[in-house]
C-alpha cells in the first residue's frame, strides 16, 4: 500500500485510530474491488438492482461508519488474500446496508 500505515493481518486491531482522508479511503475500496465491474442483488421485493463499482463504492462511503469502512477494506484485502470471491461477501454487506436504511 501506498499509505503511512499497513493494515495488519491480525484482528485485533483499533480501526478508530487509523487515519485516512475520504479521497485515501475511496482509493483503497477501488483498488481492492478492481475485480468487480458490477454486482447483481435481489432485495426483499423481489427486484433485482445492478449495481456498478463506482456505485458501490459510493453507496459504502455515504451508508457506512469511517471506521467501518476501514475494517470493510481489511475483510476484503484479507479475503482476497485467501483467494476467495470477494463479490460473495460485498453482495452480503450491501444487503445489510439496504435492509437497515429500509
Amino acid at each position: 500500500m501506498m499509505y503511512d500505515f499497513e493494515i495488519s493481518k491480525e484482528y485485533a486491531i483499533d480501526y478508530g485510530n487509523i487515519r485516512l482522508s475520504r479521497n485515501q479511503i475511496k482509493k483503497m475500496l477501488y483498488q481492492n474491488l478492481q475485480c468487480i465491474q458490477q454486482i447483481t442483488l435481489q432485495t426483499s421485493d423481489e427486484t433485482k438492482q445492478f449495481l456498478t463499482k463506482e456505485e458501490i463504492i459510493e453507496i459504502i462511503l455515504t451508508k457506512v461508519h469511517r471506521r467501518e469502512v476501514i475494517e470493510l477494506i481489511h475483510m476484503i484485502s484479507l479475503i482476497k488474500n485467501r483467494h476467495s470471491n470477494v463479490s460473495d461477501y460485498l453482495q452480503y454487506i450491501l444487503m445489510g446496508i439496504f435492509a437497515e436504511n429500509e
